[in-house]
């Protein structure tokens, strides 16, 4: 029989990358990523809603500049 206690060892969550090899996101080398799209956890909800509607408005303005180029280039090309 066992009457001492079983020692599990855990890893330590330290960085182990070398400080010269920062990633795209600054935070992410900090022990968590910045999030999707720049919304944080935690962000207030017209920080949120302001991201959002500037996404979703960036992309109608490319698929309909997209849309008009491809318009004029067939246009173009009789």
């Amino acid at each position: 029989m066992m009457s001492e206690k079983t020692i599990i060892p855990l890893l330590n969550k330290e960085e182990t990358e070398p400080q010269g090899n920062q990633s795209a996101c600054t935070s992410c080398g900090s022990g968590g990523c910045c999030g999707g799209f720049g919304i944080k956890a935690g962000s207030e909800k017209d920080v949120v809603f302001r991201n959002i509607f500037l996404y979703t408005a960036m992309g109608v303005i490319m698929f309909t500049v997209a849309y008009l180029i491809t318009r004029i280039m067939a246009w173009i090309s009789g």
